[in-house]
């Protein structure tokens, strides 16, 4: 199994549902199968036959496979809740059980049955009682007799115990049925509160002002409508390939580039049109697209994803960070300041395009992207590309210089010639998962020095 962090992939490393699961994200799904599901696997492995071995088996490879990548968690998903039953199953027996029982009559069958095994041990001759001593192999509780005397010693305090304990089980089995009940509550409404959030539309959602005011944020999709209703039907918008198809489906606009991330080195190339200087980033962009669509604000916006997209446009186009830095750690903030970013990072156009006009001393050039549209609580920004080049647009969206296969179902555009010679810089990205494909010298190198850096970094 590839490691996570590391599969030598920056694309793939970039999306936050392929990193490690932590302990939150375990109780987040889970829930109380967290703590209850271990109980189960120890009542399975102490009663060990095919069913329960299938189970066992099951339980370890999900946990260990979610434990690589968070979104596996959904494995765990059946096994815990099996766990948790039979952890709930075993629970509620025992506190069946003690409600019924006669501790009195308990006491005196175990104490003669106690007097009968130390009767029959003393009956057994010396070289049986050696070979006992001397054997490894254990059988069920009271058996005393078969067991190492360490073992025997235990097992008998146990039980002695346990049955000293008489009607205060009673009370433990009160408190157990307390703290069942209280899990259930809690998990039901957990499971509703999951619901509802999950239901939730991913474009709107309610938040609290700082004056204490409860609203709607609909900035995602009021750019997406105003994309729709305010530009003409053959527009391009550039934007970072997460927006695709909400770009497509919402706005009804062609995109650049959208969740099917298969062709590494075209996302490559759209990350290379967004961390380069402003004015090389236009002398590319003027062949792509009409517009440029920018999130601007909150924890996962375009600015925050901006360290992965240099990483991952590095991985194609060598040279957009040094050599010595396949990690990108040039592009990015000073001691994680969102207000000091580093000199790469401050010449950027996905810099300039975030923070023009809003940060002190950072401006957009109008003459090369103008600023459109800004919604309502700064979340998102277009700008609309200027001096667009009208004669690499009629040649991309000519459908005769579509490749397509022999069934012409499947036809992929080409970049227009124009655009070539910044795409003739690109090296095929070798993917390290690719077990397939024989690796070059160059592909090998840089997946060493990716190693290496996160090695040192993480």
């Amino acid at each position: 199994f590839v490691p996570h962090t590391r599969t030598g992939n920056p694309l793939v490393d970039s999306v936050a549902e392929h990193k490690a699961a932590s302990p939150r994200a375990y109780y987040q799904y889970l829930q109380c199968c967290c703590y209850l599901s271990p109980f189960g696997f120890g009542k399975l492995s102490a009663h060990a036959n095919d069913q329960s071995i299938f189970l066992i088996l099951y339980a370890v490879t999900s946990y260990y496979f979610s434990a690589k990548m968070v979104r596996l968690i959904i494995l765990l998903g059946p096994i815990a809740s099996c766990l948790t039953a039979i952890s709930l199953v075993w629970a509620n027996n025992y506190i069946v059980d003690q409600q019924f029982i006669d501790y009195e009559a308990e006491k005196r069958e175990y104490e003669e049955k106690k007097k009968e095994e130390m009767e029959a041990s003393k009956k057994k001759s010396a070289s049986a009682q050696k070979k006992i001593k001397k054997s490894k192999k254990t059988v069920q509780k009271g058996n005393y007799e078969e067991m190492s005397p360490e073992i025997a010693e235990l097992n008998k305090n146990f039980n002695d115990f346990y049955v000293g304990l008489g009607p205060v089980r009673k009370l433990l089995a009160g408190f157990l049925l307390l703290f069942l009940v209280r899990v259930m509550f809690g998990f039901y409404q957990y499971a509703h509160f999951m619901a509802e959030r999950s239901s939730h539309p991913s474009l709107m959602f309610k938040a609290t002002l700082k004056g204490g005011e409860v609203t709607i944020i609909d900035d995602y999709r009021e750019a997406y409508w105003w994309l729709r209703d305010n530009t003409p039907e053959d527009s391009r918008v550039m934007a970072w390939w997460d927006y695709g198809y909400q770009i497509s489906g919402i706005a009804k606009r062609i995109t650049i580039a959208d969740g099917n991330t298969w062709n590494h080195e075209h996302i490559a190339t759209l990350g290379r049109c967004l961390v380069s200087p402003e004015e090389k980033a236009h002398d590319m962009i003027k062949h792509l697209a009409d517009y440029v669509l920018i999130w601007t604000g909150g924890g996962g916006d375009d600015l925050a994803k901006s360290p992965h997209i240099a990483r991952i446009s590095n991985s194609v186009y060598p040279g957009i960070c040094p050599e010595d830095d396949p990690l990108c750690r040039t592009f990015g903030f000073e001691k994680n300041d969102r207000s000091k970013p580093t000199p790469m990072m401050r010449d950027s156009l996905i810099y300039k395009l975030h923070s023009g006009g809003q940060q002190e001393g950072v401006l957009v050039n109008q003459k090369l992207f103008k600023e459109v549209f800004t919604s309502e609580h700064n979340l998102v920004r277009i700008y609309k590309v200027q001096g667009i080049d009208e004669e690499s647009k009629d040649w991309a969206m000519d459908e005769n210089n579509y490749i397509c296969d022999d069934s012409e179902w499947l036809c992929r555009g080409q970049y227009p010639p124009k655009m070539r010679p910044f795409v003739q810089e690109a090296i095929s990205f070798a993917q390290l998962e690719d077990f397939n494909t024989k690796k070059g010298k160059e592909a090998e190198e840089y997946q060493k020095k990716y190693h290496a850096a996160f090695s040192k970094g993480h």
